[in-house]
């Protein structure tokens, strides 16, 4: 009807590109092995207190969850991987404690470049449920800056 709101998700699209030296495979390891994503992902750089059990299946339609402590609480994030094509692109949905908090899905591609990897995450954000998508994309900046940050070691 008439002037009723729009509760279809209206989404909106941010992207970061990074590059990093590593090669793509190693790359594409740390995105998925909870050890390893638990290291970068979170932790106190991204306002986390800690992690906790860290779990996933890696296939498509394969479920993730990662519980991390923030602010004394326990959140979980978790999500479906929809697209995975080693070593070259990611896609997965995102859900904390159960709702999509804004952001609807990531996707990872990778180029290698030699000794060098260019990273580009796509983020899709629901306009509906977010004033200001930037605030998303800072967060994964923070993660991405992390990641290259560990494989420059």
């Amino acid at each position: 009807m008439f002037g009723e709101p729009d509760s279809k998700p209206r989404p909106v699209k941010a992207s970061l590109t990074k590059t990093i030296p590593a090669t793509a495979e190693k790359i594409f390891d740390r995105w998925l092995i909870p050890t390893f994503a638990g290291n970068w992902m979170f932790g106190e750089h991204m306002g986390d207190d800690g992690v906790g059990d860290m779990r996933n299946e890696v296939r498509p339609g394969g479920e993730f969850n990662y519980a991390v402590i923030r602010s004394g609480q326990e959140v979980l994030c978790s999500g479906y991987y929809e697209v995975i094509d080693r070593p070259n692109r990611l896609s997965f949905s995102w859900l904390e404690d159960g709702e999509s908090n804004g952001l609807m899905s990531v996707e990872m591609q990778l180029e290698q470049q030699d000794e060098k990897t260019k990273l580009r995450v796509s983020l899709q954000v629901d306009r509906n449920r977010v004033e200001n998508p930037g605030a998303l994309k800072q967060e994964w900046e923070l993660r991405c800056k992390r990641l290259a940050a560990q494989l420059s070691r």
